[in-house]
């Protein structure tokens, strides 16, 4: 990972997500996808690695995504959000180098632009029964049943760096804006083999409960999880962190729509669905003895 890249002042409304631990069976080609830091503490001007990796295996990447697929990568850093420019392929990863000059706990954020998918409807069932997306399941069977699932899907991702020992700067809680979104209650660039901590999901800007949030570390299976959860009244949930490592967390919603989407493409085909998809990806550390 070595393009290198700016970053300017810029501020930009979100309105694209990030396909997310798409758990989807292998058959319909579902690939998870994260923003990743290849170091998460760093000094003062350090070069900082990032990735937005494609994969069934977390978190090693199969396809690098298209540059112009990105609608928006950002770096929230001194209160300030800055975009990201240059990301360029490298191999099978969207890479991107940033460096901070500021003390803190700053957020890195990728939006990719929506995408159509359909699937045949055998297949689209057996993808919301794993999903456990139990009320857009029932509107499904509620139409023909060879009727497909037509879906703009929209993928977002977060990852986080401290930069000159910023743990008590509360960088990490800032929102970038996505639609649906993951919020640490805690600093998870201080977060220790065998904590117990808690998120919070926010659907447009508002907690979003009843939602089914995953958590998940690098060495395991493709789309295996470790625990799942659902959101409370405020959006929040929490998880217990078995071991150091690379891990994430990630959720996402499915909605009927009847109207096409401001957001598509006026040549896009017709879709009945939409779903929106967030992660964020933290290193856990060695607790102290």
């Amino acid at each position: 990972m070595n393009p290198s890249l700016s970053l300017s002042p810029g501020y930009v409304t979100v309105l694209s997500l990030l396909i997310v631990g798409l758990s989807v069976p292998t058959r319909v080609a579902a690939h998870d996808s994260w923003l990743v830091a290849y170091k998460n503490v760093a000094a003062l001007d350090e070069s900082v690695s990032l990735a937005f990796v494609t994969a069934e295996v977390f978190p090693i990447s199969e396809q690098a995504a298209k540059p112009e697929r990105v609608a928006e990568w950002v770096v929230l850093q001194g209160g300030q959000q800055r975009k990201v420019e240059g990301y360029a392929v490298e191999k099978e990863e969207l890479a991107a180098n940033v460096k901070f000059d500021q003390p803190g706990v700053h957020v890195a954020g990728i939006a990719m632009q929506a995408s159509f998918i359909e699937l045949p409807a055998n297949d689209f069932t057996e993808y919301l029964e794993d999903e456990k997306a139990t009320a857009a399941l029932a509107d499904f069977r509620r139409g023909p049943r060879d009727q497909p699932g037509r879906e703009f899907y929209t993928k977002s991702a977060k990852t986080f760096v401290e930069v000159a020992g910023g743990a008590l700067l509360k960088g990490f809680s800032k929102r970038v804006g996505h639609k649906l979104e993951i919020i640490p209650l805690s600093n998870p660039c201080g977060w220790k083999a065998g904590d117990n901590v808690k998120v919070r999901v926010l659907r447009d800007g508002q907690p979003a409960s009843g939602l089914r949030i995953s958590s998940g570390h690098e060495g395991l299976a493709k789309h295996t999880y470790v625990e799942h959860a659902t959101t409370d009244i405020d959006g929040a949930a929490r998880f217990n962190l078995s071991r150091p490592g690379l891990w994430f967390f990630r959720t996402h919603t499915i909605h009927t729509i009847r109207e096409q989407p401001a957001y598509a493409p006026p040549d896009a085909p017709k879709a009945d669905w939409e779903s929106f998809w967030a992660s964020i990806t933290f290193r856990v550390v060695e607790k102290n003895p």
